[in-house]
């Protein structure tokens, strides 16, 4: 009995520090400044989409935001669509000038923002590729930068295809919960998209602020149906060898849920998605890196296999508690040093505070964002587990959002000039 005690004690170590060691090394490519791709004359066309389930509190915001972009006006369109609405959603977003697709579900349908982009893209049909080269979707709580347009049109000129902006919170000293989701955003924005970006690995695109091109949309199609239908996409494109690129200098503002119930119910949902789309693609990702040598897809493998280091942060402050009682269990002699798993644990700390320090828009004290996020990564273990047991639960949960500012308001319009 001890010795299988020992012999599993000893794979969880190993294992644990595989990941680590991964995550470390991809990381140190996240220092330093973020190259900027050249600027290029504004060519590409756009149509931007705004899925917004009764969102007439914020959507105004985001629509004045987007119709005034530093873009030229005649090279790209903005429509929310209007899903299953019972508010002013659309009366306000077509006061304010922009297009708007009404989408009512029959008895029966499913729901969710998945469907809603659908019905759209339908709607657009032929002319999605005739009139436009790039889509962009945005949730209707966000604000954009100015640049966001001429920063997709310089990638999309440059050839890529998936772009995702960097995503950072429109309310991160709100409270504890709110900074925890922000520190989040910078830590994983350098350690895990830049730092891949320069790697040239594939990055994931985040639900929010991504633009693909029409060509590429047109040929996945807009399958994906997970509760994460923005991981899922990701992995479809991986799978046809089209990775996802990272843009460090355009920025998209992410309203966060002040209350805990509210975070735990939305992070539920991304963790039910997560399993999901898990189960569904790392097979097929897995087969596609040995018989195609593509380490983008086996990259893709290691982010869907582990559902982040949320839970491996926690499994390590395990280990480090068994390491210390280790005697009395009697497996001293197979217990790898305390030292080394502080090592990993203090530079993840360190990372934070560098990460914050670099890309927050706004003042944000060091030591409550280290701490929230600590708390904020231990409560998503036992959300991952029930998401886990829970998987097959496909039911959309509408976050609430309230907060009715602009970018002028938060005075972050130039913001990103200062801090890319």
């Amino acid at each position: 009995m001890i010795m299988i005690l020992e012999n599993t004690f000893l794979f969880i170590q190993f294992i644990l520090l595989f990941f680590w060691a991964y995550w470390m090394i991809i990381s140190l490519f996240g220092f330093g400044k973020a190259k900027k791709i050249r600027d290029k004359k504004p060519q590409k066309r756009f149509v931007l989409l705004i899925p917004a389930h009764n969102e007439e509190k914020v959507v105004g915001n985001l629509v004045e935001n987007l119709l005034h972009l530093d873009y030229p006006k005649k090279l790209y369109d903005v429509y929310v669509i209007a899903d299953n609405c019972t508010d002013n959603t659309a009366k306000i977003s077509r006061e304010l000038g922009a297009g708007v697709i009404e989408h009512f579900s029959l008895p029966g349908e499913l729901r969710g923002k998945p469907y809603g982009i659908k019905y759209a893209l339908d709607v657009i049909g032929d002319d999605l590729t005739k009139k436009y080269d790039g889509v962009a979707i945005f949730d209707a709580d966000n604000l954009v930068t100015t640049n966001y347009l001429k920063e997709m049109n310089n990638h999309l000129l440059k050839g890529d295809r998936l772009i995702q902006c960097y995503l950072d919170s429109k309310n991160p000293n709100d409270n504890w919960v709110t900074l925890s989701y922000a520190t989040s955003y910078y830590y994983m924005n350098r350690s895990w998209q830049l730092a891949k970006s320069r790697l040239g690995l594939g990055n994931a695109i985040g639900g929010t602020g991504f633009c693909v091109d029409t060509h590429l949309l047109e040929s996945v199609g807009w399958t994906a149906r997970s509760l994460t239908e923005d991981l899922e996409f990701t992995m479809q494109c991986l799978l046809r060898g089209i990775p996802a690129k990272w843009c460090h200098h355009a920025r998209v503002y992410d309203e966060k849920p002040e209350g805990f119930i509210s975070s735990c119910i939305q992070r539920l949902r991304w963790a039910r998605g997560h399993w999901d789309v898990c189960f569904k693609y790392s097979l097929p990702l897995l087969w596609r890196s040995i018989r195609k040598l593509d380490i983008r897809a086996l990259d893709g493998v290691m982010y869907l296999l582990n559902p982040g280091k949320i839970i491996l942060a926690s499994l390590t402050s395990v280990m480090l508690i068994v390491s210390y009682f280790s005697d009395s269990l009697g497996i001293h002699h197979v217990s790898m040093p305390v030292w080394l798993w502080l090592v990993f644990l203090v530079y993840n700390f360190l990372y934070v505070a560098i990460a914050t320090a670099y890309d927050s828009a706004k003042r944000i004290n060091k030591v409550k964002a280290i701490l929230s996020l600590l708390i904020f990564n231990y409560s998503y273990v036992p959300l991952f587990i029930w998401a886990f047991i829970t998987s097959q639960n496909k039911t959309w949960v509408r976050t609430d959002h309230s907060k009715n500012v602009s970018l002028e308001d938060m005075h972050l319009k130039k913001s990103y000039e200062n801090i890319s």
